[in-house]
Formats: C-alpha cells, sequence, structure tokens
C-alpha cells in the first residue's frame, strides 16, 4: 500500500520539477480600469502594475521625440512537452506621463491601446 503512495508522490515532484517560469505578468486588467493614456503617471504605473522587469528608450515614427519604455514579461517552459508560453507588455511614457501600451503573448494575438 505504502508504495503507491511513495511511487504518486516521486512522480508528481519529478513533474514540478520539468517546468521553469521567468517573470511576472502584472494584472493587465488594470490598463484599462485604472491607468488612463495622457493622464496617469509613472508613479500610478508603478502603483498599479508593480516594478517592471527592464526599461528602455524608443523614438516611434509617428510621434515626436522619444518615449521612455517599462517593459514586463513572463516565459512559461515545460520540459515535458516542450511547450514555451511567452508573454510581453510594454508601456510607455511621454516624459512621466502615461502614454500607453502594447501588450501580446504567444496565446492571443497583439494588442494595442493609444
Amino acid at each position: 500500500r505504502l508504495a503507491p503512495s511513495i511511487l504518486s508522490c516521486c512522480a508528481a515532484a519529478l513533474m514540478l520539477g520539468c517546468s521553469a517560469r521567468m517573470g511576472r505578468m502584472p494584472d493587465t486588467a488594470a490598463l484599462e480600469s485604472q491607468l488612463r493614456p495622457r493622464v496617469s503617471h509613472k508613479g500610478d504605473v508603478l502603483r498599479v502594475l508593480g516594478p517592471p522587469r527592464g526599461y528602455g528608450v524608443a523614438r516611434l515614427r509617428h510621434l515626436p521625440g522619444q518615449r521612455v519604455i517599462w517593459m514586463y514579461e513572463r516565459a512559461d517552459a515545460s520540459m515535458l512537452s516542450g511547450e514555451v508560453k511567452f508573454s510581453m507588455l510594454l508601456t510607455f511614457f511621454d516624459g512621466q506621463t502615461y502614454d500607453g501600451y502594447m501588450w501580446f503573448s504567444s496565446d492571443e494575438q497583439v494588442k494595442v491601446r493609444r
């Protein structure tokens, strides 16, 4: 009786050890409900989404000047299935003012709001 229980526990532990997660995706529903482009500021984004995983600057062709970018990302990989899922959220700022976002995932089509 004890052998099947031990075998089940070992199998579960092995399966849990065969996956990896990198990063943390914030609650993307909060983008629409709590943040307003050209009204919210960096402090609001930090409060709602938490600290970003990375920072950058970009020059977008259709907008004057540079935009500061905060990046949030998450990747999940399963060694058993070989499947990798990836999600990324880019938030854009014009100076200190939140200017919109771009969100995409390996599970969904690209979403952009400006």
